[in-house]
């Protein structure tokens, strides 16, 4: 286990926490591989995932994704070292088999404001930010966009990545990043009891609510009502 992510079992629930406060639990590309082997043993033994950053932050960004300046790279090289870890994070995300509900406070930016948005459910304190500031430093943030697609209009889109201004947590419900905004003294209650009336349900349940809205959206009109149908009743048959 990395010592700069915790992965806790309690009950049928997995606890991920970034573990960096020091420095806003900036994700590196080996922390990134070690939280794609949690979601995916979290899988084995949970029903759900509680993902987290430790301290003030939820996550303020990506460390290390570009090589040293005197490291001349070809776009090949570029790509497994920069981009491909991102992706494969991101992808882990959308593919995890159980919810994942995410717990932001603080600062989520770039990566960060990326995770929060691709957790099935983000709770948020109603102090938490957002924003994608990659465009000062002269970087497309297109991984990070990526993860947005589908959730987040992409006029919005445009508009945080060009302008790099930072959101308020009733701006980001608005737009699709997170789920619900909570006092941040009451965070934590609310997540326990929503983790806690997830977890009264049965796993066939809850993986039929994620695989329905992880694919009907991009289904015609017939088929997502098809796997609405066939969803529900495989559900019914196994009570």
């Amino acid at each position: 286990m990395s010592e700069l992510i915790s992965c806790e079992q309690i009950g049928d629930a997995s606890h991920i926490t970034l573990s960096r406060p020091e420095n806003g639990n900036l994700i590196s590309n080996p922390m990134a591989e070690d939280l794609i082997r949690m979601l995916k043993a979290s899988e084995k033994t949970s029903k759900l995932i509680i993902f987290r950053g430790a301290g003030r932050d939820f996550c303020v960004g990506r460390e290390g994704g570009r090589p040293p300046a005197d490291q001349k790279l070809t776009a090949l090289e570029f790509r497994e070292y920069t981009t491909e870890p991102a992706l494969r994070l991101y992808a882990a995300f959308r593919e995890c088999k159980i919810p994942i509900i995410g717990v932001v406070q603080g600062r989520a930016l770039g990566v960060g404001c990326s995770l929060a948005a691709l957790c099935d459910m983000t709770l948020a304190s109603d102090q938490s930010s957002y924003s994608f500031p990659e465009m000062t430093h002269d970087l497309p943030p297109t991984l990070a966009m990526s993860a947005l697609l589908g959730k987040v209009s992409p006029k919005v889109i445009s508009y945080m990545v060009y302008s790099t201004d930072e959101i308020d947590a009733a701006e980001a419900k608005d737009i699709g990043i997170i789920s619900r905004v909570v006092a941040a003294q009451d965070l934590e209650v609310e997540v326990t009891r929503i983790s806690e009336f997830m977890l009264g349900r049965t796993m066939p349940s809850l993986i039929a609510v994620k695989e329905y809205l992880r694919s009907a959206p991009s289904m015609d009109s017939t088929a997502f009502s098809d796997f609405a149908s066939n969803l529900l009743a495989n559900v019914l048959a196994s009570k």
